[in-house]
């Protein structure tokens, strides 16, 4: 599971077999019980998917990191694919 970086007492992470069978995302978790999950698109922008016990002062402070952070995120993303020989595949968005 490589992580990308820690903040705040989170760390920010991929899943090497999610990469392989899901579109991409980004885990958070505090090491003990707290977990989310985020869609990531490729302009960026990102979806909470599902949050396990964690505040929503906590997530508003992960979406800070999120939005901070992207760039690195995206570039990260993208050159784990390219080392890993995996396709880069970014949630779409639908038509509100």
């Amino acid at each position: 599971m490589p992580t990308l970086f820690t903040d705040g007492g989170f760390r920010f992470f991929f899943v090497m077999f999610d990469l392989l069978n899901e579109l991409f995302h980004i885990h958070v978790g505090d090491g003990a019980r707290k977990l989310c999950k985020y869609w990531i698109f490729a302009d960026g922008n990102y979806e909470l998917a599902e949050s396990q016990s964690f505040k929503q002062r906590e997530l508003n402070n992960i979406e800070a990191t999120l939005t901070s952070q992207m760039t690195f995120i995206q570039e990260a993303y993208g050159n784990y694919c390219k080392s890993n020989n995996l396709t880069i595949n970014y949630k779409i968005k639908r038509n509100a």
